[in-house]
């Protein structure tokens, strides 16, 4: 099982083509959890580093006399690396002119962090980007739920049409259907506007849905009585265009992946 806050980067992407909103029927065969893991490949974690690779850890505040555990975090969002790297120069100048922020995938954070799930003096956190926890909030509060159940790392998906015939928004890709959770529900509502222009009435009834992104691959991996979930085969997954521009623009050709320190 996925869990929020143990666990869980190649940078591919999946080339937006024609948007549609067609129902979900067609079964599909359950993932393997490594199967499951190369969807995330395609999703970019930025994290702080010092000059040699190995992670700069931060402290995570404890209840009690207990020592407070070191965190290592993956941000999501280069902008919230950057301002926690701005910070570690400013508090810490000797720590922070070697620092450095790394692009990794959310597969290998998941790695490092499988690696080291033992470690007991060790967490390992990942960091929505703030916008992406806010548009959580604002579906959830227009939706009536309480919005302190937000989700940990939050994904956004769009269902469309009307009664029996709504179903998941799809993209095609090298002509198959892909059924795609954005980690920017600003992109996902771009999709959707370039939609409207090949299928008006039926992106104008589109809705945007927010999940949790262990709960999506939770979906996908095989049951403990192997039966198959349907349609999961065709999720997929999409990183925000500001993660997606970052990593265009400042990834090395190669990139040693971070080793906690011992």
């Amino acid at each position: 099982m996925f869990k929020p806050f143990i666990n869980t980067l190649a940078l591919s992407t999946i080339a937006i083509a024609t948007p549609l909103i067609i129902p979900i029927i067609a079964p599909a065969h359950a993932l393997t959890e490594a199967q499951v893991l190369e969807r995330l490949n395609g999703i970019p974690v930025f994290t702080i580093t010092d000059d040699k690779g190995a992670p700069l850890l931060g402290s995570a505040p404890q209840k009690g006399s207990e020592k407070p555990p070191q965190v290592l975090l993956f941000f999501l969002n280069p902008d919230d690396a950057q301002a926690t790297l701005t910070q570690i120069q400013k508090t810490n100048p000797a720590v922070g002119s070697k620092a450095r922020i790394v692009i990794r995938s959310m597969n290998d954070a998941y790695e490092v962090i499988k690696k080291n799930q033992d470690k007991k003096d060790i967490a390992f956190q990942i960091v929505p980007a703030k916008a992406s926890i806010e548009s959580a909030r604002t579906i959830l509060t227009s939706q009536g739920k309480p919005a302190d159940k937000l989700p940990n790392v939050p994904v956004f998906f769009a269902i469309g049409g009307k009664d029996k015939e709504q179903g998941l928004l799809t993209l095609e890709q090298n002509g198959k259907q892909l059924v795609p959770f954005f980690f920017d529900q600003k992109d996902l509502q771009s999709l959707i506007d370039r939609a409207k222009q090949q299928q008006p009435d039926v992106a104008n009834a589109t809705k945007i849905q927010v999940t949790s992104l262990f709960q999506v691959l939770d979906s996908m991996v095989a049951t403990k009585d192997n039966k198959p979930n349907p349609d999961t085969e065709r999720f997929t997954f999409v990183p925000s265009r500001n993660a997606f521009e970052y990593v265009v623009k400042n990834q090395p050709a190669t990139t040693p992946a971070p080793a906690t320190k011992k």
